[in-house]
């Protein structure tokens, strides 16, 4: 019987087109796609948690993606990652170095198995109190500390016994599925997702996607026009990157290459240059 795969996303409000390229990625593999935008009684990074809490029974696996990250070579199965860590009931990503910072493993992107280990895991990092953990934090150990579900989830891992036994976690190099844009030089294919940080995800995203000819949702043309009912950000405002971002790596494109997103945007909106769609 084939293993079930869920993947799982939330944010409390839509800041990007990564559902689109969420959705598509499912279907092609036959994963049931969960774009969870219903309220939660958790605040904060604790809400992400309760997400994952909820949904996890109705699958054998969670994949679980941030809404700041993307599928870039679609024809590669979950599956085959899964794979690469037989028995893990997690199975994360270190971070890239971005900066001068790094961390352990990052939460952005991550397995997680559905059983009954796993929901003790999840039930202890919800009830986890962060000024515990920024006291025990060591960053020569764990890199930087981000203050919310990716450190209360190290602590646990670290150092509770019913977590930290060999084989529990899976930590495997960020080039599986935690890469970052400036990764990206000669093809938007060149690793299996991308992972956007710092500030106006959607932005930064468009940006990419004008690099190689894609879509805003980091998909083709072709391929967002045969999909309906798609709900648009609010149209982002231009301004610089923050302070801590990573510049993306220097661009060798033609000044004639034709602006894609906007152009079929544009069409699909009958005139309207605007990306987003402006909040009530």
């Amino acid at each position: 019987m084939r293993t079930s795969i869920g993947v799982v996303s939330y944010c409390d409000h839509i800041r990007t087109l990564a559902a689109v390229n969420h959705e598509l990625y499912a279907a092609r593999h036959g994963y049931v796609y969960l774009h969870d935008i219903a309220p939660t009684r958790e605040r904060r990074f604790k809400a992400k948690i309760e997400k994952i809490r909820k949904l996890l029974p109705l699958f054998d696996w969670v994949f679980w993606i941030d809404d700041d990250a993307y599928f870039m070579q679609p024809e590669v199965p979950l599956e085959g990652l899964i794979d690469l860590a037989p028995g893990a009931e997690v199975i994360f990503c270190e971070s890239p170095v971005n900066e001068g910072k790094w961390t352990w493993i990052s939460s952005g992107n991550f397995f997680i198995r559905n059983s009954h280990e796993s929901m003790r895991l999840l039930d202890a990092v919800l009830s986890t109190d962060l000024s515990t953990v920024a006291e025990w934090w060591d960053p020569s150990t764990y890199g930087y500390y981000t203050k919310g579900d990716q450190d209360a989830l190290v602590y646990h891992l670290a150092t509770d016994e019913r977590f930290s036994s060999p084989g529990f976690l899976a930590r495997l190099h960020f080039e599986r599925f935690n890469t970052r844009p400036f990764h990206f030089i000669e093809s938007s294919d060149e690793y299996f997702l991308v992972h956007f940080t710092g500030g106006d995800k959607h932005r930064q995203a468009t940006e990419f996607g004008d690099r190689f000819g894609l879509t805003p949702a980091l998909v083709p043309v072709n391929e967002l026009g045969r999909l309906a009912g798609i709900y648009h950000p609010p149209k982002s405002t231009p301004v610089g990157p923050p302070a801590d971002a990573v510049p993306d790596a220097p661009l060798d494109e033609p000044a004639s290459r034709p602006n894609r997103s906007a152009s079929f945007l544009r069409r699909l909106r009958g005139g309207s240059t605007s990306i987003g769609r402006e909040a009530p």
